[in-house]
């Protein structure tokens, strides 16, 4: 008995299978003619939970920040042509973070290629310098074989993307017309369509990737040495880690210095070896304080302020880079050995090789001088913080901090949202999920990967941008829209980009305003109003709490705008940071 199907979509149908069978459960879909197949397929999937998002560069980034928040693979759909490259920075940015993507572009056959034929360019690994993995999948097939290939090729997207090289993988796929399920181009075998759906099985693909081992030299290193630091930067870490990581600090009796887009400082669980104010005491006299490290252990990523790029520069401590895929993440150089391990592993390796010599080290004052500079300098900043108004960016960040429920989402724009994070927040007493992306630390799409991570949770998601960021990706408030999403955006408007008002070009006052701080001089709140958000001008902290709270409560999107002047909060930084080096260079405790 014959079957009639159309080619195209009985290919997307077998992959889209075979994709549920390695538990990928979210599609994000960009409209268009030549995908229609794989379209319609995911459509009429019943184990996929779909969103439709017009424009492909805000899809990109959603679905970045959907994959971020899962922790799992979510796939990416778009039409041939221009569409694809809309996709790249949302690509390079899972790449340089290793958050599992599965983009799939439809594109034209070989014989429209390299012939002037429409919306055709040259597609075939297209993303080569920021992908784990590209499949060119050929032209859709009847043939067994070939539908076993198809099959093959799938469970390698899954296991790639979710686990032995974690990241964005790329799947091109060649279609020739017609696309659309009712117009047949194939007779076949009854019993072959029967087995090719048969013969998918719900059963996980993903495999686990083969650890190295724990080299001599950190044994022993970590069984002598009292002064060491355990730097913790950004990474896709769990809760797991951070406990593991807690207690092999106590175990070693090690300071972790956690930068803020870690997430370590805002766990409940987080102990008093937490460290949040490194990158300030770097700015001071401590630094040589920090230099007598004779160890350091990196998880994660480099971090945010440059006074850490500085300080591992310089440190002749023998310096160890933890990750799982062995990835070297030392802009500096100097890192000794990266060990290819699962950080959570390492530090559970650790605490028992060191348990019998919890008690051997020395208890120096090397550590007391440590947390003795920690306190002071966190004292010194509450009391900076408390003088302030919402006029000065860090007090914004101190005081969403402070109002947010437990266990809320907050997402950190690049530019100065985040390192005011960095420099103005402390250990917390509650759990909040902090998201960024700092993999390749654009402005752009940050309105989109903020909507994707909000999508999934029932916890409240909110985000901290300054108004370049917010103009960058103003589409992004369409998925908002679009989806019901209750993202509360914190707006910190400054009238342009205000991070250049901390570098050495705002000094030249001829090009600077033109060329760098670039204002806009627009009403952002009335395009978010357009959208259908919620908008509220902040101008006192009563107005902020009173709003913030109302927004965490509605069903749609809130825009809460704070104008700032760059030109004095620059200047509130400068005079902090400086009477803190003063202080600091006064006292004989530093060394």
């Amino acid at each position: 008995m014959k079957k009639l199907i159309n080619r195209n979509y009985f290919w997307a149908e077998v992959f889209v299978e075979h994709l549920t069978a390695g538990g990928v459960k979210h599609v994000c879909i960009s409209p268009g003619s030549r995908n229609t197949s794989l379209t319609l397929a995911f459509a009429a999937n019943k184990k996929f939970k779909k969103f439709v998002n017009v424009d492909e560069r805000t899809n990109g980034f959603f679905a970045l920040g959907l994959a971020n928040k899962l922790n799992k693979p979510v796939v990416l759909v778009t039409t041939s042509g221009t569409a694809t490259a809309e996709l790249y920075p949302a690509i390079i940015e899972a790449y340089q973070r290793r958050i599992p993507l599965i983009v799939c572009t439809a594109d034209r056959p070989e014989e429209l290629q390299n012939c002037g034929a429409n919306q055709t360019i040259n597609q075939k690994n297209i993303y080569k310098n920021h992908i784990r993995k590209y499949f060119e999948i050929g032209l859709p097939s009847v043939k067994k074989i070939d539908l076993l290939k198809l099959k093959s090729i799938t469970r390698s997207a899954v296991q790639i993307s979710s686990v032995l090289d974690r990241g964005p993988v790329h799947l091109n796929f060649p279609l020739r017309k017609p696309f659309e399920p009712g117009n047949f181009t194939d007779e076949i075998d009854i019993n072959l369509y029967k087995y090719v759906f048969n013969t998918v099985t719900n059963r996980n693909l993903t495999t686990n990737i083969k650890q190295g081992k724990l080299p001599e030299e950190i044994i022993n290193i970590s069984k002598k040495s009292s002064e060491g630091l355990i730097l913790c930067g950004q990474d896709n870490f769990d809760n797991n880690f951070f406990r593991s990581c807690i207690k092999m600090s106590k175990i070693l009796n090690y300071p972790i210095a956690a930068d803020g887009v870690s997430g370590l400082r805002f766990k409940k669980f987080t102990n008093k070896l937490i460290l949040s104010n490194t990158s300030l005491a770097l700015k001071t006299n401590a630094k040589k304080l920090f230099s007598e490290a004779k160890v350091i252990i990196q998880f994660g990523g480099s971090f945010t302020s440059n006074e850490f790029f500085e300080f591992m520069k310089e440190s002749k401590a023998i310096k160890f880079l933890v990750n799982e895929y062995g990835d070297y993440r030392d802009p500096t150089r100097t890192v000794k050995k990266v060990i290819k391990m699962n950080p959570g592993k390492f530090c559970e390796n650790i605490i028992e090789l060191n348990k019998a010599f919890r008690n051997s080290k020395t208890k120096g004052g090397w550590v007391k001088k440590i947390f003795w500079m920690e306190d002071f300098i966190e004292n010194k900043k509450l009391e900076f913080l408390s003088k302030q108004n919402l006029k000065f960016e860090g007090k914004i960040i101190s005081e969403v901090l402070n109002l947010l429920p437990s266990n809320s989402n907050l997402m950190i724009s690049n530019s100065m949202p985040v390192r005011d994070l960095e420099f103005f927040t402390s250990r917390a007493s509650k759990n909040i999920n902090i998201f960024s992306n700092r993999g390749a630390s654009g402005i752009d799409g940050i309105i989109s990967t903020a909507a994707g991570i909000a999508v999934n949770s029932n916890r409240p998601t909110v985000l901290i941008t300054g108004d370049l960021a917010f103009y960058h990706d103003m589409n992004g408030l369409l998925l908002l829209k679009n989806h019901k999403i209750p993202l509360i955006i914190i707006l910190i408007d400054n009238n342009g980009g205000g991070i250049f008002n901390m570098l050495p070009i705002s000094k030249y006052e001829k090009f600077f305003t033109n060329f760098f701080r670039t204002p806009l001089e627009i009403d952002l709140l009335k395009f978010a109003g357009a959208y259908g958000g919620n908008t509220y001008k902040i101008n006192t902290p009563e107005e902020f709490k009173k709003y913030l709270s109302l927004s965490i409560k509605r069903k749609s999107f809130s825009v809460l705008q704070i104008k700032t002047n760059s030109n004095k909060s620059a200047e509130s930084r400068k005079r902090f940071w400086n009477s803190i080096s003063t202080q600091i260079s006064g006292l004989t405790n530093v060394s």
